[in-house]
């Protein structure tokens, strides 16, 4: 005997509710995963990069080696924001990605703003000193330097509200004014960013307050 007409109705219709729900990281099917990952980095690599000027020498952090060596899910999350970001307000370009414990070293020299791999000094006992450096996420993959614009004030705090306006990119700028460009993953994020074709986010895009068009010029050094 068949199944009731009724039954098999509601059979089909929870098939088909089950085949619309949004699906994490962890449920993707692996070619939409690698198709996510090569269209995020493809945009992150045709982008404007170029050295932030801000420490002794040029360290060329921002070279496709370096976007290559991101998380692929911070490289989706940031490609998204970023993509996004362009669209409402203009010009972004990238002036460091990924740095090795050397590449990191090499950006402290001169920096002026906090650096990770900066070394430091703690007394210990009887007087002894122990040399420190820390690690920086810049060294984990998890963290991007980016410029706003021309890199004026207002278009970096714009950037910041973006970021904050629009937390479904799952970005954030943890250090705000002590370093403007420094972007990372929002804690807790990182694994559960849907890898979703990129620019088809279905959230609105909030704009944000500060300016509402952001200048194109070529950024001065």
């Amino acid at each position: 005997m068949g199944f009731p007409r009724v039954l098999l109705l509601l059979l089909s219709a929870a098939v088909s509710a089950a085949s619309t729900v949004p699906v994490g990281a962890d449920d993707v099917p692996l070619d939409r995963q690698a198709n996510a990952e090569h269209r995020a980095f493809a945009f992150l690599k045709s982008l404007p990069r170029e050295w932030s000027g801000t420490s002794n020498r040029d360290c060329k952090t921002y070279e496709d080696k370096n976007v290559d060596r991101l998380s692929s899910s911070f490289a989706i999350s940031a490609a998204h924001f970023l993509r996004a970001f362009v669209d409402v307000h203009g010009q972004v370009t990238i002036t460091s990605a990924h740095r090795t414990a050397q590449e990191q070293a090499c950006v402290c020299e001169g920096e002026k703003g906090p650096c990770a791999g900066r070394a430091r000094i703690h007394k210990a006992k009887k007087g002894r000193r122990i040399v420190k450096r820390s690690i920086s996420r810049h060294q984990l993959g998890i963290a991007l330097d980016v410029r706003a614009g021309t890199g004026t004030e207002e278009e970096f705090t714009c950037m910041h509200e973006f970021a904050q306006f629009n937390p479904q990119f799952g970005v954030r700028f943890p250090l705000g004014r002590r370093d403007h460009p420094h972007m990372e993953p929002i804690a807790g994020r990182i694994s559960k960013v849907r890898l979703v074709v990129l620019g088809s986010i279905q959230h609105s895009i909030i704009p944000c307050t500060k300016l509402k068009i952001m200048l194109t010029d070529d950024p001065l050094d």
